[in-house]
């Protein structure tokens, strides 16, 4: 199995990009974080933002680990930026059978503040890109790979992700690769 993160700050293309490489990959799964609690539970739950960011991503985690053991699906991709204690520990989900790849989708801040497609930025969402960039989202000294996708479509995105992870199961080397 692999596990395929698709990393990177608000608004870099990670679900669109994920739903693509979903319909790519053979017996793939895209599980969508956002649905595994939503905004209005966590404000039921009377969380803070970063305790929802927080529980969505132990929700992500018995998930991911449930799939592992159902061995339903060869692929499982999820869109979610994660942060180096996030990265450990779904890196140890690996083993013989299972493995797990990081991809970062990285466009230039500029271009990530940008409305792109057709999402309409908020206030708070862009204050939150320009942190995300200052705290390394866009640059993860784990990620096995690091897309600047300023000048490409989605697909054109997903195009090189494929290839990529074609690559690194067939080489299994983790690496990291700029480009």
């Amino acid at each position: 199995m692999l596990i395929l993160n698709i990393n990177g700050p608000i608004n870099a293309g990670k679900t669109t990009v994920s739903k693509i490489l979903e319909k790519r990959f053979q017996n793939a799964i895209f599980v969508e974080v956002d649905d595994l609690m939503s905004d209005a539970e966590e404000k039921w739950l009377g969380l803070s933002k970063e305790q929802g960011w927080q529980e969505r991503q132990n929700r992500l985690y018995k998930k991911l680990q449930e799939l592992k053991k159902q061995r339903a699906y060869e692929t499982v991709i999820f869109a979610y930026p994660i942060g180096d204690k996030t990265y450990q520990d779904w890196r140890a989900l690996e083993d013989n059978n299972t493995r797990f790849l990081n991809i970062t989708l990285a466009p230039s801040l500029k271009e990530c503040l940008k409305n792109r497609g057709g999402r309409v930025l908020t206030e708070w969402e862009q204050d939150r890109i320009r942190d995300m960039y200052a705290e390394g989202y866009h640059n993860r000294p784990y990620a096995d790979f690091i897309i600047n996708n300023d000048h490409q479509t989605p697909e054109e995105t997903a195009d090189i992700i494929t290839g990529f992870v074609a690559h690194a199961l067939s080489s299994k080397i983790h690496r990291r690769i700029d480009k």
